[in-house]
């Protein structure tokens, strides 16, 4: 069974349903609404434990009834939650998520908690990480903590999964220590500056992040599919061809999905880490066609019924 910790955000979810997003200063009305547990982390964490991982989670809640659920809610989905600590002092985080008819979100975050975790915590999660297969993060907490945890991941010989999400500039020290590298397009742009819409200026921004220190950069571009960018050379992998109807978690479930097909070795092969690319895109191609964030994410059971 593959050994997954997420370090990652915990937040209770919002969602509107609207005819389409809405322009600065326009008010529409939403014909309908979802609230449950989200945040990128848990999502990923989600699709992992569907997929029949071990996963282990590394976050922070806060002392309120939204901590409460989200942990009621991540323990039922067989999350381990031993190193989920409480903040006395900030709420748990919270987010508001318009989607649109024709697929496309907007996603608003108030970060609560999941900014207080520190590199103490982590230091006492270091057990977690050293057990585990492969480490994940996204810039839903704490710059600093991620590299510290990423730091302790390579010493103990794991793999290191970055999601930069929301993109910030990523900290030279934090790439030397990502295996993978995972950005979308507007991320991959805020990253390097490069073009989205032209592959060679994709392959050659995430071949500057391979020269900083990155292993392996996957560019997801939606409809349009991956980029995968690797020592090795680049190769595009196409998206399944869904009819999308909201496409909250769609990143985050083909990252939880990714890394349940990642092995130490295939960080040094194109061909294998291109298979993986191909598993989480056929994962994520079921939650786009559903309503919700983690209420969309598939069993691995869904996937061999077709």
């Amino acid at each position: 069974m593959k050994k997954i910790c997420i370090l990652g955000s915990i937040n209770m979810d919002s969602s509107l349903l609207l005819e389409s997003l809405p322009v600065e200063g326009e008010t529409i009305f939403a014909t309908d609404k979802m609230v449950g547990p989200g945040g990128k982390g848990f999502n990923q964490a989600v699709s992992a434990a569907r997929l029949g991982a071990s996963v282990q989670f590394i976050g922070k809640i806060g002392q309120d009834e939204n901590g409460k659920q989200l942990m009621a809610t991540m323990q039922q989905e067989g999350i381990l939650t031993d190193h989920v600590y409480t903040d006395p002092d900030l709420p748990t985080g919270e987010a508001l998520i318009l989607f649109a008819k024709n697929g496309s979100n907007m996603i608003v975050v108030s970060a609560g908690s999941n900014m207080g975790l520190t590199t103490g915590e982590v230091d006492l999660s270091r057990e977690n990480i050293g057990s585990s297969d492969v480490i994940v993060a996204q810039f839903e907490v704490p710059i600093p903590v991620i590299e510290h945890a990423f730091a302790l991941a390579k010493d103990a010989g794991k793999i290191t999964v970055l999601n930069p999400a929301p993109a910030k500039e990523i900290p030279a020290g934090l790439l030397r220590v990502t295996d993978i590298l995972i950005p979308n397009e507007s991320e991959m742009h805020m990253l390097t500056g490069c073009n989205t819409t032209s592959e060679d200026e994709i392959v050659q921004g995430a071949h500057k992040l391979i020269e900083q220190g990155a292993g392996c950069v996957i560019v997801t571009l939606g409809e349009r599919g991956s980029l995968v960018c690797h020592p090795e050379g680049s190769i595009a992998v196409p998206a399944e061809k869904v009819q999308a109807i909201d496409t909250t978690a769609a990143g985050d479930s083909f990252i939880g999905a990714l890394c349940t097909r990642l092995q130490g070795n295939h960080l040094k092969s194109l061909d294998n880490i291109i298979e993986a690319v191909k598993f989480a895109s056929k994962f994520s191609s079921i939650v786009v066609q559903r309503k919700g964030a983690f209420q969309s994410i598939p069993y691995a059971h869904e996937l061999t019924n077709g």
